[in-house]
């Protein structure tokens, strides 16, 4: 290994896309390598807040893929503050612990950072979620295996799986837990094939009590590396070992894959993750912001949830642009700069994903009532008329079905839905303070 690891993987993260200029230039490029020993690179900040976003659930993955592909071979990567040395010893020590311990193999890979105590829970992942825990409180019961994960790119996939994976390693001290990618596990069969040791290839995936597979969808078109992964998962499930799996796609939507495994996926349990609503969005940018201390304007934290909707990953970018920005500016930031910062990720001619809960705060602010009350069983005039005017606007803007509808205000049957949306429909000053909000949705 190099000494000139870190400043090589330098290069890559300045092309990662999922990096944000700021951070690069603000944090990253000033980062130090002070120490690299037996696959262990320990890195340096200049700071606490630099040394937090750091090691921040997504960033701290992105750092360690881009070291291990410049190494080679895969890396753990520890983080401390410029002149801590006694953090340097702690880091240094605990992972050779880590890396001599051959029941917890890889466990550099699951971490404190991925658990369910810092999932956010929300309606579009709460199947997902509780399946996960009882799949770690239980591993290889016959009913959950496999766990088949599914959902698009940065809904949290990894983070629920690696979570099952950190739930099993500290409540079952015996088993043997292995989180890799597809990716990973493709690139040692064909090293195998290479020459490598083929036994050991196959004892370190097929001696584990709990196998964690990221990304499934890559396999397709790797026929043979597809045939060494049905052998590996027959010679687990046989054993009555735990699988996890994930993949972008259900497993009938895996075209040109293996029959004999998307049968296999379909005869444990299955889950989806669903881009994050409104709620779960806040929930998640609060959670980042309430662990680094930091404090912005409501109106800041509406903005970037509201118009960031399609996956975490992306509102994870936000907060670490917003964030940087912070510490650069001495702590002041309003509405505008804020729109100026984020323009490359939300922008006028950046399609718009309008959502309920985008609609409902939109209505919650034009007549100063809150979504608390407008989804809850009061009936004054005032609330009355706001709640009629989303359920109005959710129908005519998304054609959600009314009992859809219904649901999103506190479990309001059919008909009262119906008969809401028709009084604004009959009623031209309400159809007309209709079309204003409208208006400032679309804008």
């Amino acid at each position: 290994m190099s000494s000139d690891l870190w400043e090589k993987s330098l290069k890559i993260l300045s092309l990662d896309d999922r990096i944000d200029s700021v951070v690069y230039d603000s944090i990253l490029s000033r980062i130090r390598q002070i120490h690299l020993e037996n696959g262990i690179l320990v890195l340096a900040a200049r700071d606490d807040f630099s040394l937090k976003i750091v090691k921040g659930n997504e960033l701290s993955s992105i750092i360690t893929e881009a070291v291990s592909v410049v190494n080679g071979s895969p890396v753990s990567v520890k983080f401390i503050k410029e002149g801590d040395e006694n953090s340097l010893r702690t880091s240094v020590i605990s992972e050779r612990k880590v890396i001599s311990n051959n029941n917890q193999i890889e466990v550099s890979r699951l971490s404190d950072e991925f658990t369910f105590n810092n999932f956010i829970v929300g309606d579009c992942n709460r199947f997902a979620h509780a399946t996960a825990v009882s799949v770690a409180n239980n591993p290889g019961t016959r009913q959950r295996n496999p766990f088949y994960i599914w959902g698009n790119s940065g809904l949290g996939k990894t983070h629920l799986m690696k979570a099952i994976g950190y739930a099993v390693q500290e409540n079952f001290k015996n088993k043997r837990v292995l989180y890799t990618t597809c990716e990973e596990f493709t690139r040692a069969f064909v090293q195998c094939r290479m020459g490598a040791d083929y036994d050991a290839f196959r004892n370190k995936y097929r001696s584990v009590d709990v196998l964690i597979i990221d990304d499934i969808q890559f396999l397709i078109g790797k026929n043979e590396t597809i045939n060494e992964f049905f052998n590996t998962f027959e010679a687990l499930t046989s054993e009555g070992k735990q699988i996890i799996i994930s993949s972008d796609k259900a497993p009938n939507n895996l075209i040109d894959f293996d029959s004999r495994l998307t049968s296999r996926f379909q005869n444990g349990i299955l889950t989806d993750l669903q881009p994050p609503d409104f709620e779960t969005r806040k929930a998640i940018f609060m959670s980042r912001m309430k662990s680094d201390a930091i404090e912005l304007d409501e109106d800041i934290i509406d903005y970037v949830c509201e118009n960031i909707t399609s996956n975490v990953r992306e509102l994870n970018g936000a907060y670490n642009t917003l964030s940087s920005y912070l510490s650069l500016s001495n702590g002041k930031i309003d509405i505008e700069t804020t729109k100026n910062i984020l323009s490359s990720m939300i922008s006028p001619n950046k399609k718009k994903y309008i959502t309920p809960e985008m609609i409902m705060n939109s209505v919650s602010r034009y007549y100063d009532i809150s979504v608390e009350q407008m989804t809850s069983s009061k009936r004054n005039a005032e609330i009355a008329t706001a709640r009629s005017i989303a359920m109005y606007l959710i129908r005519d803007i998304l054609d959600y079905t009314y009992d859809k509808i219904g649901k999103l205000f506190g479990g309001r049957k059919y008909s009262t839905v119906i008969n809401s949306i028709n009084n604004v429909d009959e009623n031209e000053q309400l159809k007309k303070e209709a079309e204003e909000i409208k208006k400032r949705i679309n804008e």
